[in-house]
C-alpha cells in the first residue's frame, strides 16, 4: 500500500470517527422487540394453532427478548445516561425520566418472563401470557418512542460515530461469545424492511456492502424462526426501524 493510499485511508477514518452519532443499531434493536411482540401477540390470539411444541418454543423466544432487553437496558443505565449527563447536563431531567421509565419496565418485565417460563413449562395459558404482554407494552412501546425522539436526538449531538462505537462496544458487545453475537445478529436482521435503513443512514460508500450482508442475515434469521412461525400471520410481521411508534390507548 502506497504512502499516499495510507495517508488517504487515515483521512477518511478521522473524518468518519469526527462524525456525529448515529444511534441506527437503536432503531434496528427497538424495531425487533417491537416485531416480536406483535409476532407473539399474534400466535397466542389464535390457540388453535398454539401447540405444546410452538407455545415452548415462543416461550424460549420471549424469554430470549426479556433477557437482552435487560442487557440493552443495564447497558444505557451504567454508560450510556452518565456520559450524555457529563456531556449535556442541560438534559438532565431527560435523562433521569429514561432511568425511570427503565425502572417502570421492570416489574412488567418480570411477569412476562414468568409467563415465558409457564409457556415453556407447559403451565401458561395463552390469555395469562397475553396479560403480561399487555402491562408491558404499554410502558415500554412508551419508552422505546421518547427514547428514539428525544434521548437519541441528544446522543447525536454530542457523541461522535467513533463514540458512539465505543459505547455500544462496552455497554451491549463486550461479553458475547461468538456464537451469541450472530445469534444477536440475525435476531436484530430478520424481517427488516433495510431500504429504510441502509440506504437512508450507512455510508453511501458501503451501503451496497451492509445491503448484501443485511440479505444474508436476514435469510439465515427466516430459516431459525421459519418453525415456529410458518403457517401463521405472525410470518409476514415485519421490523421497521426508523419508524416511531407508540403505545396505543
Amino acid at each position: 500500500m502506497s504512502r499516499t493510499h495510507q495517508d488517504r485511508t487515515a483521512t477518511h477514518g478521522a473524518r468518519e470517527n469526527a462524525k456525529p452519532a448515529d444511534p441506527v443499531t437503536m432503531a434496528l434493536f427497538h424495531a425487533a422487540l417491537r416485531r416480536d411482540l406483535r409476532r407473539a401477540r399474534r400466535l397466542l390470539e389464535s390457540p388453535q394453532l398454539l401447540s405444546r411444541r410452538r407455545a415452548r418454543a415462543l416461550g424460549r423466544v420471549l424469554l430470549w427478548n426479556t433477557n437482552e432487553l435487560r442487557r440493552h437496558h443495564e447497558g444505557e443505565d451504567h454508560h450510556l445516561w452518565p456520559l450524555l449527563m457529563a456531556r449535556a447536563p442541560q438534559s438532565r431531567r431527560l435523562l433521569e425520566d429514561m432511568e425511570s421509565e427503565h425502572e417502570a419496565i421492570d416489574e412488567p418485565l418480570l411477569r412476562l418472563e414468568v409467563a415465558a417460563r409457564g409457556l415453556v413449562a407447559d403451565r401458561a395459558e395463552p390469555r395469562a401470557v397475553i396479560r403480561a404482554l399487555d402491562d408491558l407494552e404499554a410502558p415500554l412501546l412508551r419508552h422505546l418512542a421518547h427514547e428514539e425522539l428525544d434521548a437519541m436526538a441528544i446522543a447525536a449531538s454530542v457523541l461522535t460515530h467513533d463514540e458512539w462505537k465505543e459505547f455500544e462496544a462496552k455497554a451491549w458487545a463486550i461479553g458475547y461469545t461468538p456464537a451469541e453475537t450472530v445469534r444477536f445478529l440475525t435476531w436484530m436482521c430478520d424481517g427488516v424492511e433495510w431500504s429504510e435503513v441502509i440506504t437512508a443512514r450507512a455510508r453511501p460508500s458501503l451501503a451496497p456492502c451492509c445491503r448484501a450482508v443485511a440479505r444474508v442475515l436476514s435469510a439465515v434469521a427466516a430459516l431459525g424462526t421459519a418453525r415456529l412461525w410458518a403457517g401463521t400471520d405472525a410470518a409476514g410481521i415485519r421490523s421497521w426501524p426508523g419508524r416511531v411508534e407508540h403505545a396505543s390507548g
